[in-house]
């Protein structure tokens, strides 16, 4: 049977009927994950206070806003801070083209079961942002009001450590930062529970991509590309598996060619070996996403030319059905 999913497009400022849908149709499936080591595995809910008081505490009253309109219990509570989750594995291509009007662009490869398929466009703070939601409410890649844009990319390593779910900490970044240089601040001092490429571009065409890690080892560069390993040569059987090595030598022959134009460059996103279709073993790509800081505008990308454009001043809510 042909892969086929519900695709989403949402407008609320701020958390209330829809989103409280939302969360009411996918806590159970969280809950499952959340709990596949058991439940003494996860943090009490003190420990996921205290994490998002010392580390995003602007955050803490949104997190309690959230456990209100739910009516959470413990166990919710604990889940919707996403401190010290279960492992969350991904794949992902995500590079800047940086040559006149920079633009982000990324493939998210995912298993199509667990993937949220939601964009929503946002007001929760004092910016607007529109992003690719998981974790109920945390980021895949999105852009803000301010131009700032970002990706991740599972890094590889399956081990893990004291720390947030990094979609959780792009939602901060995005709530809460203007530029590349202050993401960058907030991903060295913020720890996460396992490895993470995040590739950012601002505005100003500052491009950064920070490696992550538990332990909170973090790596700066000015390289404008991601995969899914760390470091140049490092071989992880998840890399092997991915084919991380071959999407980047791929990724970094077409960002220097100098013949080639930027559409090439998008469109090549839809082709091997940046776009898998391996739904069957959990790791297929489910969309391609464009975030141009200039225009303040993003496109959507999917099999069999489904295209959509969104921008700040032109978001239209719909869903649709994408086939694979």
């Amino acid at each position: 049977m042909q892969p086929v999913k519900l695709f989403q497009f949402v407008s609320e400022q701020s958390p209330d009927k829809k989103w409280l849908k939302f969360y009411q149709n996918s806590i159970e499936s969280y809950k499952k994950w959340f709990l596949q080591e058991g439940e003494f595995s996860r943090p009490s809910y003190q420990a996921c206070y205290n994490a998002l008081e010392q580390y995003m505490p602007e955050l803490l009253p949104f997190w309690l806003k959230l456990v209100e309109l739910t009516g959470a219990g413990d166990l919710e509570a604990r889940l919707l801070s996403f401190y010290c989750p279960a492992p969350y594995l991904s794949g992902c291509s995500q590079a800047v083209w940086t040559k006149y009007n920079p633009v982000l662009v990324r493939n998210y490869d995912y298993d199509l079961e667990l993937f949220e398929a939601r964009i929503l466009k946002s007001k929760w703070f004092e910016t607007e942002v529109i992003a690719s939601t998981d974790c109920l409410w945390g980021v895949l890649d999105g852009i803000n009001e301010h131009g700032l844009s970002l990706s991740l990319a599972f890094g590889g390593s399956r081990d893990r450590g004291v720390g947030f779910g990094i979609p959780v900490i792009l939602r901060y970044i995005l709530e809460f930062c203007e530029t590349t240089e202050q993401a960058v601040e907030v991903l060295r001092r913020v720890p996460t529970h396992m490895a993470y490429n995040i590739t950012l571009l601002d505005i100003n065409h500052h491009v950064a991509t920070v490696e992550v890690g538990p332990g909170n080892i973090c790596r700066i560069s000015h390289i404008p590309l991601a995969v899914n390993h760390q470091g140049d040569f490092e071989l992880t059987n998840y890399a092997i598996f991915s084919k991380s090595h071959e999407r980047k030598k791929f990724l970094t022959e077409r960002l220097y060619d100098p013949f080639i134009s930027i559409q090439n460059f998008i469109d090549s996103f839809e082709y091997a070996p940046l776009f898998t279709d391996n739904y069957q073993e959990g790791f297929g790509t489910l969309y391609t996403a464009v975030y141009n800081p200039g225009l303040k505008a993003t496109e959507y990308r999917w099999p069999y030319g489904v295209r959509r454009y969104k921008s700040f001043i032109d978001f239209e809510e719909e869903e649709f059905l994408v086939y694979y």
